[in-house]
Formats: structure tokens, C-alpha cells, sequence
């Protein structure tokens, strides 16, 4: 074990196991032609259809230059459709095509072989015990960034 693992266990696992997971996940979806992040934009969109672009950003917590950029992508390939809200011409709607909607099934089935992956692995309980640990160690992230309040900018 080295040293940064012996320093910071929790932080140094935490950083693995996303790691671990992302280059997975990346090889598997690149072998269907998307990028990071755009299998996300897709399985949300398979979830609910139709949706405005900061829709995505509050459902993904991504910037919004990061959604208009897979989208773009997306659209240039025949993925999704992107048009005005009849309501709000200042909203952009984005709605999977047809061939959309079969590259979100693929992206899909991938995170579900990817969590079976894992399940197979471990007990019902494991599961549950990393879920419970999981969901406490973001919500202390989550609190303590939102106390730590924005960055100094004046450097």
C-alpha cells in the first residue's frame, strides 16, 4: 500500500473506485461511438423525453456549456432533435430520435451489466451496507462544500 493510501484511505478508495468505474464504463460506450457523458444525457433522456437543456443541467449537476456541447454532438450525429419551446422561444427542447432512443437502450443495458457486474460480487446486504455508506459520505461532501461557500477568486 502506498503511502497516499495510508494518508488518505477513505479519499484514495473513493477516488479508485470512480476511476475504476469510469474507464469501464468508457470502453464500453465508446465501443457504441459516444463520449463521456453523452450516455448519461442519453439515459436521462430515456427516462423523460423532451426536455429543456437546464433540465438536464439541474438532472446531470453539470455546467450548462457542457450539455450544449454533448447536444451539439448529438444532434450533428441524428441522436436527438433540438427545437424551441412553443411556450418560450428563449428554452431549447431536447428530444431523442429514433436512433436516439436505441444508442440510450445500449447506454442502458452497459450501467446495468456494469452494476451487475458489481452485484455479483457482493451480498444483498454489501449492496445495501455501500448504498447506506455511499449516500452518507456524498451528503457530508455535499455539506461541507456548501459551507466552504465559493472560492476565492482573487488569486
Amino acid at each position: 500500500m502506498d503511502e497516499t493510501n495510508l494518508d488518505f484511505p477513505i479519499g484514495t478508495s473513493i477516488i479508485d473506485l470512480v476511476i475504476s468505474h469510469r474507464v469501464l464504463t468508457t470502453k464500453k460506450i465508446r465501443q457504441i461511438g459516444l463520449y463521456p457523458g453523452q450516455d448519461l444525457l442519453l439515459i436521462e433522456l430515456l427516462r423523460q423525453d423532451h426536455r429543456s437543456q437546464n433540465e438536464l443541467v439541474r438532472a446531470l449537476n453539470v455546467d450548462h456549456s457542457t450539455i450544449a456541447k454533448s447536444a451539439n454532438r448529438l444532434f450533428k450525429t441524428g441522436v436527438i432533435d433540438s427545437q424551441k419551446s412553443a411556450k418560450d422561444k428563449r428554452v431549447t427542447i431536447i428530444s431523442l430520435t429514433t436512433k436516439g432512443r436505441a444508442l440510450a437502450e445500449q447506454a442502458a443495458e452497459i450501467w446495468r451489466d456494469v452494476e451487475q457486474a458489481v452485484r455479483e460480487e457482493l451480498s444483498p446486504e454489501d449492496v445495501a451496507l455501500f448504498l447506506t455508506y455511499a449516500k452518507k459520505i456524498t451528503a457530508t461532501f455535499n455539506q461541507r462544500s456548501n459551507e466552504a461557500g465559493q472560492p476565492n477568486q482573487s488569486c
